[in-house]
């Protein structure tokens, strides 16, 4: 059985408040499968550059039965995710909200959706500054009604950034981490405080929630500032992902043991290999997309409205409970640790078992521990860590202008652990 009828459409729950933050977040239960990524490429992060040509896409399926009128807006914020002081008409051009087109219904699945899709800077909306934005959906016209919130980026190439991966200098984190080292050169700003004026932030893998902030600069030269390797930029390496493909369901696939129909009309399901945890293993070098998925389904040439949801079975085996809370984590939770993909112990099957409904394609996850105290998953509690992962950076260079009084987004450089 699908899960239409089972959620009213405003059981999302919203901050105290009724003002969601910006952070990444869907309020709604029927809302799946969102989707932010610069046009053209689904697996490229939601950055462009300010004045170029260039479009953000952002895609979600609604499982409710009928299509619902939502609307969008943009928001700016400073470099640590605040709302700026700036007013929308001082860095939106055109409307401040506009309408979401009209949803179209999927043809030829099992579990029945609506597929919204909105392409922006448009003719209606467009971003006049650089910096932090968020894209907030949002019912009848209702901004407290908020369905689902996410976090882009908008550009401008003022500074050059040399950035590389090394191994750490701590002889005991230099087989399981990475240390970015970085030079920022600010000669086209008029910058008069290099440590009060210029923020940067540094990404793995494009996870908001372990963002690195406040590196500073060890040494200032002229125009340039070196960090010399700063703390707040050493990573741990991780492991590389674990991935399964659903994109055809006709017959089991990489690491799906078998796939059945459901009772009913309802969804397929399909069950996983049991896993393994890889924390005693030497590193093995296998291809994944860095967490990312992608939605595919062979039969109807990637078309997102013709891929069918499919209930999936995650096992892992262990002797004995752990004692953190244990997640299924990556692309598929938007790198967070939500409940619906919480696995459970069983003494019956003897470790740690999840049932999630997930959108047909390739699909990136990891199992990650999160402590009770803790916001952040630690992912090398069953997935080890080694420094030879392929692991893809972005760092990030903030100005903040005190004449236009916001936060602009004056640099960003994507590298890899390999490739540079």
């Amino acid at each position: 059985m699908g899960l239409l009828g089972q959620f009213p459409a405003n059981a999302g729950t919203h901050p105290i408040g009724g003002a969601p933050s910006t952070e990444e977040r869907t309020y709604s239960p029927t809302i799946r499968t969102v989707q932010l990524f610069k046009a053209g490429f689904e697996l490229s992060a939601p950055v462009i550059q300010l004045g170029s040509d260039e479009a953000l896409v952002l895609r979600f399926d609604d499982l409710q039965p009928g299509t619902e009128n939502f609307s969008y807006t943009l928001v700016h914020c400073d470099a640590y995710w605040l709302p700026s002081d700036l007013l929308p008409g001082q860095y939106l051009s055109g409307a401040i909200s506009d309408l979401v087109p009209v949803g179209r219904q999927s043809y030829n699945t099992l579990q029945p959706f609506i597929h919204y899709e909105i392409s922006f800077p448009n003719t209606m909306v467009r971003m006049e500054r650089s910096g932090n934005y968020i894209v907030k959906v949002f019912r009848d016209g209702d901004e407290n009604d908020v369905v689902l919130v996410r976090r882009f980026l908008v550009f401008e190439q003022m500074v050059d950034i040399e950035a590389r991966v090394l191994a750490s200098r701590q002889v005991d984190q230099r087989d399981v981490a990475q240390q970015l080292d970085l030079k920022v050169v600010t000669s086209r700003l008029n910058v008069q405080d290099p440590f009060g004026e210029i923020h940067v932030t540094v990404l793995q893998n494009m996870r908001w929630d372990d963002a690195r902030t406040g590196l500073r600069p060890r040494y200032v030269r002229d125009n340039e500032l070196l960090y010399d390797m700063p703390e707040q930029a050493l990573f741990m390496g991780g492991n590389e992902y674990r991935n399964f493909d659903l994109k055809d369901l006709r017959q089991p696939t990489q690491r799906v043991a078998r796939v059945e129909p459901g009772l009913g009309a309802g969804p397929y399901h399909a069950w996983l290999f049991p896993e393994s945890r890889r924390t005693i293993r030497n590193y093995n070098n296998q291809a994944d997309l860095n967490g990312r998925y992608l939605v595919r389904n062979d039969m109807v040439d990637g078309d997102p409205l013709g891929a069918d949801y499919v209930n999936v079975h995650f096992t892992l085996p262990m002797e004995t409970p752990l004692m953190d809370d244990l997640f299924i984590y990556g692309g598929l939770t938007d790198f967070q640790c939500k409940e619906d993909f919480k696995l459970m112990w069983s003494a019956e099957a003897k470790g740690y078992t999840a049932q999630v409904l997930l959108k047909q394609g390739f699909i990136d996850f990891s199992f990650v521990t999160l402590a009770r105290n803790s916001t952040v998953p630690d992912i090398t509690a069953i997935e080890g860590s080694h420094y030879q992962t392929e692991n893809d950076y972005l760092v990030l260079v903030y100005f903040t202008d005190h004449q236009r009084r916001c936060d602009r987004l004056v640099g960003m450089r994507f590298l890899n652990s390999r490739r540079g």
